[in-house]
């Protein structure tokens, strides 16, 4: 379950006021999917708080696409807004996991080998 402070960090990237507790069971949902994502990419069981902002800029994603879940792209009045899939939200950050979880860099792809043959 994700932590008060998490939660009040993305209130306030979100511009939502602290004693504002409408939308905190969705946020938190937001949140605790952000992890378990993370969670499943780098094969672990714990996040380490060096990775919160991973977490808080997946879930500030996630929530701003609230409403818009699979549309690619929305155009009102001149005003136009184009997301990425939900399965990039990672996208931005598998260097780093990849890298700090010595996770395969080919992510499922095979990899060429050699084949022998006696």
């Amino acid at each position: 379950m994700a932590d008060t402070q998490l939660l009040n960090k993305l209130k306030r990237r979100l511009g939502i006021a602290q004693d504002d507790t409408q939308e905190d069971n969705l946020l938190q949902d937001i949140l605790e999917d952000a992890e378990a994502h993370f969670k499943l990419l780098a094969e672990t069981d714990f996040i380490d708080s060096k990775y919160q902002f991973i977490i808080l800029d997946v879930a500030d994603m996630r929530y701003n696409r609230k409403g818009s879940t699979g549309m690619k792209s929305e155009s009102v009045d001149g005003y136009s807004v184009t997301w990425q899939d939900a399965k990039d939200d990672f996208a931005p950050y598998m260097s780093i996991i990849i890298k700090d979880f010595d996770i395969d860099n080919n992510l499922g792809e095979r990899e060429k080998g050699n084949a022998w043959w006696w």
